[in-house]
């Protein structure tokens, strides 16, 4: 009893649905002395207190990890600002690769759409085989008159070939671009649960096991009387919309990052030191908690903190919306980011770094 609970914040690496963010959170909440975990998909980050007499920072990775995901100590010379900063440089990469990648596997997708057109035709297997799905059929009475017009040649190249060149293709997406879906999949059922990219592996791995057989031994599926189809192009197709969608998501991330991105551009980058009659600009991460700092008009306050000498009024729209400038006088609190309208004025800094109000938000 008396023990203060201990707040950290432990990045963590792998979850990409509301499955893999709530397993993470209930692994958290059975951890010992863990009064309260919140775990954050969109900047992958759980946010723990705890009892340091039962638990500590290393115990927790541990528990993170064993449920198969990553998690790292944070680091500890870094303010809330700085960590912003490189989750931002995440986002950016993470919607680079994402984009990439679901640009190259779309285009893929569609070659291997069109390449299976001739391999769908009941001339292919040397017997009277009709397509099962409805929808393949009107698409290939559709879609067969054109494509035998404009690519004659396609359907001129040994079914074999077509066969194992979309085989090539097929396994270039799935280790390049969809590589991720298999091993989170693989390490959800290490751990005995499963998540979206459990979905997506075993659709897609299904098709493509399928498509490999008939591809290898078609007569196992000809003599029972089964026309051996390949569904290369379906397994392309779907890891190239989920990743369609994951780049998606991963620009709105980018958004969300650049929007408090601006938020922290209006803490100014230095903060002017009254030290009896001298006045110094100093950096922020040199403010120490009492300095008094003098702000004149118009400049944004560096720091939080309470006024000691000067009336004025402050715009605080960036805190309440509020349109028009508060009145400020000895004792009231001030906010760093905000802006001085009017008066100069000089104030104690009382919360830095991560403490202070911007870097809370």
């Amino acid at each position: 009893m008396g023990v203060p609970t201990v707040k950290i914040s432990i990045p963590v690496t792998g979850m990409t649905c509301a499955a893999c963010q709530a397993r993470v959170q209930r692994t958290l909440e059975k951890a010992p002395g863990v009064e309260q975990a919140v775990v954050n998909l969109m900047t992958h980050t759980a946010t723990v207190s705890f009892d340091p007499a039962l638990s500590n920072p290393e115990s927790l990775v541990e528990r993170i990890e064993s449920s198969g995901y990553g998690a790292a100590l944070p680091v500890e010379d870094r303010n809330a600002i700085e960590d912003q900063a490189a989750l931002d440089r995440r986002h950016e990469v993470e919607f680079r690769t994402l984009r990439a990648k679901a640009v190259v596997s779309l285009f893929l997708g569609a070659i291997a759409m069109l390449v299976s057109m001739p391999l769908m035709g009941a001339h292919v297997h040397g017997g009277d085989f009709e397509v099962a799905d409805p929808f393949l059929r009107v698409a290939m009475r559709v879609v067969d008159p054109v494509l035998i017009q404009t690519a004659p040649w396609l359907y001129r190249i040994p079914p074999d070939f077509l066969r194992y060149a979309l085989l090539v293709v097929t396994l270039f997406v799935m280790v390049w671009a969809g590589r991720h879906f298999y091993t989170r999949a693989w390490s959800a059922l290490r751990h005995a649960s499963s998540d979206m990219n459990t979905l997506i592996a075993i659709g897609t791995g299904a098709a493509f096991l399928f498509s490999v057989f008939a591809t290898v031994a078609p007569d196992f599926f000809l003599r029972r009387g089964v026309a051996p189809d390949v569904y290369y192009e379906a397994v392309v197709i779907i890891i190239a919309l989920i990743l369609v969608g994951n780049a998606l998501e991963a620009r709105a991330k980018r958004e969300t990052s650049n929007a408090i991105r601006g938020l922290i551009d209006l803490q100014p980058a230095t903060a002017r030191v009254v030290s009896g009659d001298v006045q110094t600009d100093v950096p922020l991460d040199r403010v120490q908690r009492g300095d008094t700092i003098l702000v004149r008009p118009g400049e944004r306050v560096p720091v939080d903190g309470v006024v000691t000498w000067g009336t004025t009024s402050i715009d605080e729209s960036m805190l309440t919306g509020e349109p028009f400038p508060v009145a400020k006088t000895i004792g009231d609190r001030v906010v760093g980011g905000t802006i001085n309208r009017l008066g100069a004025f000089q104030y104690d800094a009382t919360t830095l770094g991560s403490d202070s109000v911007l870097a809370q938000i």
